[in-house]
């Protein structure tokens, strides 16, 4: 866990997380030690006529050794949930999610259950515009002598990158945003798509980065959003847009973003999907088609004629009917899958068809739940919602996966609500947020808040209460909350000394209680912890299996030993369970602090030589 964590970062270098996803795709070029023969990789390329060239267009910051270096560390925090929020009615069986904590140890975290699973990431990252708050505050925790070792920079430029924590300039925020955006595209399912929002300040630099970080090939519109129409006191021109760029993981099977069409004729369902009849007539004297309505469609071929026509086409056959010197073709067409294509200029209309300014919509929005005080450019709901429909339009019942890790106001939950209440969808979110304190000076403060997130989750609560009572639609209103939390130096030292092979003699007992954080018990938050990271995800509940007197927690194939007081007896009876098949396990995990070095021996030792031949992994963790 923390301490494996750290002995992994001891020794992580800048390329290991391209190293890591090089090893996963192309295994063979690796030999046994786990180094990477480059130039077999090479004569590969060669036989397949690829050409190899040293020099090419690339981005360059200061700081983008570090930026990678960050990109292949694990994350030193632990996963905490809130109990009390989880177990409440309208939250205990949902899937979505909210974490409060540092979006980069957040997506680490996630990637243990989520990588290759997220359809759509929305993020509103700093603009870094001079005046937005933005500094680069990751702490380096790093000497320039440990950098110069760690990642092989010189001692000028060690110190000229750890110089870049609390400033706000474009390297800075290349620093901040490339591990981000590495970690954000190992999220996305192949067919994925990630918005960005942002200003003139960094929008150059953004797309050469995401260029670099998804490939340009999966570039797929830099659209722009109209985000107002006045300004009198602009110095050089009135700013009346914003950028939205978007780019897919994988454009060989990316499917274009998609709006619904509007429907112009009439809907029927046929085996539980909804259609329209699509009816064009051709004109004999002139050889042009048209549309017409359904019904002047009645009144050109009568009553009768058209019910036999609406029979054909529920069976799914096309018509051709002469009549009057038109020929009338209709066919069927499936609403769920009936889409135009995005326009890039994004712009939202008010009843009376004038274009109505997006940073108005997105205050409207809040002060509609009485909670715009706190927030001077949130995103509307209808920009979020149109984004997020797009990608997901072909898919609403799938349970797609909406990720938004600077999630502020909390929009991306809303639009996502909305959506979902909309089209009936299945729609799952997941908003991280760094519980950043709020000024004792603000509204907000005097109200109670403290800081931005708690700010958020009230948005998301009063947002689906209202959506519920707008609606009456039957989706997910609730979420689990969790909180990522960094141990305690003093905390880290005990784990640091801590010594297996000498804990039958200096058994120190209870190292879990040691996690008790936030009013959770410390094996809450180690079992969340592991979770998360095998696979299991934050909505999957363990189950206890009684052994002999200890209570195993069992998720899936996994078996988790957190607590203490395993005890040869509980080993026996959990050997006879996996014998007989009661149990259902390939790998045991266990918290190593929490066994007697004697108890592991006999339990490796007995899983070892099951009698059915049968192989169960004992993983110890620190």
């Amino acid at each position: 866990m923390i301490r494996d964590a750290r002995e992994h970062n001891d020794n992580a270098a800048p390329n290991d997380f391209e190293i890591e996803r090089l090893r996963a795709s192309l295994p063979e070029y690796f030999d046994k030690d786990g180094a990477f023969m480059l130039d077999r990789l090479q004569e590969s390329l060669k036989e397949g006529d690829v050409s190899i060239t040293k020099e090419g267009y690339e981005l360059k910051f200061l700081g983008k050794s570090y930026a990678k270096y960050l990109t292949s560390t694990e994350t030193e925090t632990v996963v905490v949930p809130d109990l009390d929020h989880n177990s409440q009615p309208q939250n205990k069986d949902s899937q979505n999610l909210y974490i409060v904590g540092d979006n980069l140890d957040a997506l680490k975290h996630l990637l243990g259950s989520y990588a290759g699973k997220v359809k759509c990431i929305y993020i509103d990252p700093p603009y870094n515009t001079g005046s937005d708050g933005f500094v680069y505050n990751d702490d380096f925790g790093f000497t320039p002598a440990q950098l110069v070792d760690k990642i092989g920079l010189s001692e000028d430029e060690a110190q000229r990158v750890l110089n870049l924590q609390g400033k706000s300039s474009h390297s800075a925020w290349l620093t901040f945003m490339y591990p981000r955006l590495q970690l954000a595209k190992e999220l996305l399912t192949d067919d994925g798509v990630i918005f960005i929002s942002i200003d003139d300040n960094e929008q150059a630099n953004l797309k050469l980065l995401c260029d670099e970080v998804f490939g340009e090939q999966n570039f797929v519109a830099g659209f722009v959003v109209v985000r107002s129409e006045g300004g009198g006191l602009a110095k050089q021109a009135v700013i009346g847009h914003d950028y939205l760029p978007a780019y897919c993981k994988n454009v060989d099977t990316f499917i274009p973003l998609g709006r619904p069409k509007d429907i112009r004729g009439q809907v029927i369902t046929k085996d539980g999907e909804d259609y329209w009849i699509e009816t064009d007539w051709l004109r004999k004297e002139f050889g042009k088609y048209g549309t017409c309505s359904y019904e002047e469609i009645a009144e050109i071929l009568g009553k009768q004629k058209l019910r036999e026509v609406d029979l054909e086409l529920e069976r799914g056959n096309y018509v051709l009917v002469p009549k009057r010197g038109y020929h009338l073709v209709g066919r069927l067409r499936k609403i769920s899958e009936d889409t135009s294509k995005f326009y890039t200029v994004l712009k939202n209309f008010d009843g009376a068809g004038y274009v109505k300014c997006l940073n108005k919509l997105g205050i409207e929005d809040l002060s509609k739940l009485n909670l715009a005080a706190e927030f001077s450019f949130p995103k509307p709901v209808e920009l979020v919602r149109q984004a997020l429909e797009g990608a997901t339009i072909r898919s609403k019942n799938e349970g797609d996966i909406v990720l938004d890790f600077f999630s502020g106001s909390a929009t991306t939950a809303e639009a996502t609500m909305r959506q979902n209440a909309k089209d009936s969808g299945n729609r799952r979110w997941i908003l991280v947020q760094l519980p950043e304190i709020l000024d004792s000076t603000t509204y907000a403060h005097k109200q109670g808040y403290r800081t931005i997130d708690e700010i958020g989750r009230e948005r998301i609560k009063r947002a689906a209460t209202k959506i519920e009572d707008e609606t009456g639609a039957d989706i997910d209103y609730g979420f689990r909350l969790y909180r990522l939390e960094e141990p305690s130096g003093k905390l880290l030292d005990q784990l640091e000394r801590f010594d297996p092979a000498a804990s039958d003699v200096l058994f120190s007992g209870d190292y879990v209680s040691k996690f008790d954080l936030n009013n959770t018990p410390g094996h809450d938050t180690v079992l969340a912890t592991w979770l998360v990271k095998d696979g299991y995800g934050l909505t999957t509940s363990a189950e206890k299996v009684k052994l002999e007197n200890y209570e195993l927690d069992v998720c899936g194939d996994s078996g988790y030993v957190i607590d203490t007081g395993l005890t040869s007896d509980d080993v026996v009876a959990l050997v006879r369970q996996l014998e007989t098949g009661d149990l259902e396990l390939s790998r045991i995990v266990v918290f190593g602090y929490s066994v007697e070095f004697s108890v592991m021996h006999e339990l490796k030792k007995n899983l070892a030589v099951l009698k059915s031949g049968r192989t169960i992994d004992v993983i110890e963790r620190f």
